[in-house]
């Protein structure tokens, strides 16, 4: 089984790297607006074309990813290469196979994300029936 490897780190200032995960080790938490304070101040900031392709491009996925049949399934999805496809028009096994892989993919990254927050919420429930026996054993 091929080993799967983490995303790499933006490139970013170290100093700005550094600020942000010290506060997000300090705090446990950190809000993008936050993040987006502390770049600011690093002075990071993008080329202004590309900002404006990002953008449109972002606009463009939204609108294809409202385009849904009766029953409230996508109807176009992303293939590769920023190419969309009507899923019900597609002729290309390839296609299809990269789409599913890439949901695949996904789906399999949001299982290992929600089994992770799962644990974390079992363990939270434990520790407060425990606090809670606690505290009635001590009061009584």
């Amino acid at each position: 089984m091929k080993e799967k490897k983490s995303p790499s780190p933006p490139s970013l200032p170290p100093d700005a790297q550094r600020e942000i995960l010290n506060r997000l080790s300090a705090e446990t938490r950190i809000s993008s607006q936050e993040i987006a304070a502390i770049l600011k101040r690093h002075g990071v900031c993008g080329d202004m074309d590309a900002l404006q392709d990002a953008y449109r491009k972002r606009l463009g996925q939204r609108l294809m990813s409202t385009i849904r049949d009766e029953t409230g399934k996508r109807e176009v999805l992303a293939a590769s290469g920023g190419e969309y496809v009507i899923v019900d028009c597609c002729n290309d096994p390839q296609k299809l196979k990269t789409i599913r892989h890439r949901i695949q993919a996904q789906m399999n990254g949001l299982d290992v994300s929600a089994g992770k927050v799962r644990k974390r919420v079992r363990f939270l429930e434990r520790f407060a029936s425990w606090v809670r026996k606690e505290t009635s054993d001590g009061a009584a």
